[in-house]
């Protein structure tokens, strides 16, 4: 007796949702940024620089306000493009990784489809022309709605 899963696609969703998540946890604690409680942030660029106070309280202190806020924009711009970098090596490390994930994943789908595919062929022509109205489900291509070819994000 050969049995054939009712749904091919929900038994496959359950063994690509686990190596999916692990590239993408490996992807972060790889790189640049780190990723916790769903947040983001840099981690090779030190803290965000402090926003400087505006002093009004005379010409000279708002002079001195002024100095205080030209030195912060330089800053916070060197703050800015390391964390625009780190970001952007993150994305490409992510969608590298996943990418390779989905063709790992779509190639042994349909690895498991033609075999399953030569079996039932196998079945079906040993089978006696009596039982020929037993029926076989039809195999279900291999994924590509969850992610659609690419990372899903």
């Amino acid at each position: 007796m050969i049995i054939f899963y009712q749904s091919w696609e929900a038994y496959m969703s359950r063994i690509i949702y686990i190596p999916v998540s692990v590239v993408l946890i490996t992807a972060f604690a790889a790189n640049a940024g780190t990723f916790e409680k769903g947040g983001w942030s840099a981690s090779g660029c030190g803290s965000m620089p402090e926003t400087p106070v505006v002093d009004s309280s005379s010409v000279d202190a708002f002079n001195r306000s002024v100095g205080k806020i030209n030195e912060w924009q330089k800053q916070i711009q060197t703050y800015h493009d390391c964390m625009i970098k780190e970001a952007n090596a993150d994305n490409a490390a992510i969608n590298k990784s996943a990418t390779a994930e989905q063709a790992r994943i779509n190639e042994a789908v349909e690895k498991v489809n033609k075999e399953a595919a030569a079996g039932k062929q196998k079945v079906e022509q040993a089978s006696s022309p009596s039982s020929s109205g037993s029926s076989f489900p039809s195999l279900v291509p291999p994924p590509g709605g969850g992610m659609g070819g690419q990372p899903g994000y």
